[in-house]
């Protein structure tokens, strides 16, 4: 099916996703992958004992709780997303499973809605510029709760990078339904090599910290594609790029055919890129 380029959103803050328990589920296995390569960012980037530090974005904690072990006891983790329900599931979690200080606030960052303990040594996003209908003033209200001189890092997907081999059509029509979405609903798929172009059109200096992180797997019986098909599945049939039947037969199929571990996944490439604000 033809991907129809628009700005239909399936949630008012322009998140393409749904929001379920399937899908914040696949949140925290999504933010588990890439921890290794978010933990290295957070250092390279400076995050250290005693510092305050924001998690824009922040789903169900997993980069809070990176945070929260850096920055130790005499520090200070918030987080702010706009869906108040994952929050509140990841900063329970947080309190129950690390000591720390962390805190979870419910907030529009574009409505200028304040965050309290601003500003921040250092203001983390990943993931959230990709569903921005305007990153840049995502990135100027980031930098705007970074305190003079501290760090403001940000990560996120070149989605068309992503690969499943060998072909099957199943996989690839799985594939296809995901960054069809994303680019019916006018979201860029090279949103990770736009960061630096976002950072300074929103007058930041150049970045003085980059990385990138690749990811390959051989599949298996629940892969973490199955579930993001879920996920992208209302959005799809809201935007035409599938019917019902064929949101609630892919998955398993999808399933099916990845648990004999004979699949190879090219995951999105993740990039990273930090800068100094003001100072």
């Amino acid at each position: 099916m033809p991907v129809v380029p628009g700005k239909i959103s399936a949630h008012a803050d322009g998140y393409v996703l749904s929001r379920s328990a399937g899908e914040y589920a696949r949140l925290v296995i999504q933010a588990q992958l890439w921890s290794p390569f978010t933990d290295r960012v957070l250092a390279a980037a400076g995050l250290g004992e005693g510092m305050t530090a924001l998690d824009a974005g922040c789903g169900p904690g997993e980069v809070m709780r990176l945070m929260g072990r850096r920055v130790g006891p005499a520090g200070r983790v918030t987080g702010v997303d706009i869906d108040p329900k994952v929050g509140a599931l990841g900063l329970e979690r947080l309190q129950t499973e690390e000591p720390g200080d962390f805190h979870f606030h419910t907030a529009n960052l574009l409505t200028g809605e304040t965050v309290p303990g601003a500003p921040f040594d250092l203001v983390f996003c990943r993931f959230l510029l990709l569903h921005m209908d305007d990153p840049v003033a995502m990135v100027r209200r980031l930098a705007a709760l970074t305190r003079p001189g501290g760090t403001l890092v940000m990560m996120d997907y070149v989605m068309d990078t992503m690969r499943i081999a060998p072909h099957h059509p199943v996989l690839a029509r799985g594939i296809e339904i995901i960054n069809g979405t994303l680019a019916g609903a006018g979201r860029p798929l090279d949103a990770g090599l736009r960061l630096m172009e976002w950072s300074r059109a929103a007058g930041l200096p150049m970045p003085h910290g980059t990385d990138i992180q690749a990811r390959l797997e051989i599949m298996g019986p629940d892969p973490t594609t199955a579930r993001a098909i879920e996920g992208f599945g209302p959005q799809a049939i809201r935007l035409g790029l599938a019917t019902e039947d064929e949101i609630a037969r892919l998955p398993d199929a999808f399933r099916a055919i990845t648990a004999k571990g004979e699949h190879l996944l090219h995951a999105p490439t993740v990039t990273a890129i930090w800068t100094t604000v003001g100072g």
